[in-house]
């Protein structure tokens, strides 16, 4: 019997792999899926993913639509399921975030606040 942790990590593995091999995202533009969480009965999962350019997420999402039923079935062979949660997407904004602290932090160090 595996845990709900082992099963998270191998839907995680799972939806990594299959983004990489087959969605087609615009050309510069760089994914990775950071994290993916599954609601305890299974039913939804949130896919969390990093998109560089940032500007680009909108290119992203309108890419993960277009290949819905493509990651689908590729994800029920993959895991052998036959229901799949619903799968929804999200971005992580760590890195956006990280970088307008450190200006703050830089900004207050040049006016001798910090």
């Amino acid at each position: 019997m595996t845990s709900p942790e082992q099963k998270q990590q191998h839907f995680l593995e799972a939806m990594a792999k299959t983004v990489k091999k087959t969605v087609e995202f615009p050309p510069g533009t760089f994914v990775t899926v950071v994290d993916a969480k599954m609601a305890p009965d299974q039913a939804n999962a949130k896919v969390i993913l990093s998109v560089l350019p940032i500007a680009n997420e909108e290119l992203v999402l309108q890419s993960l639509e277009t290949y819905r039923h493509d990651i689908i079935k590729e994800m029920a062979r993959s895991l052998r399921l036959r229901h799949l949660p619903n799968i929804y997407w999200a971005f992580d904004h760590t890195e956006e975030n990280a970088s307008e602290i450190e200006g703050y932090i830089d900004e207050l160090k040049e006016k001798g606040e910090l």
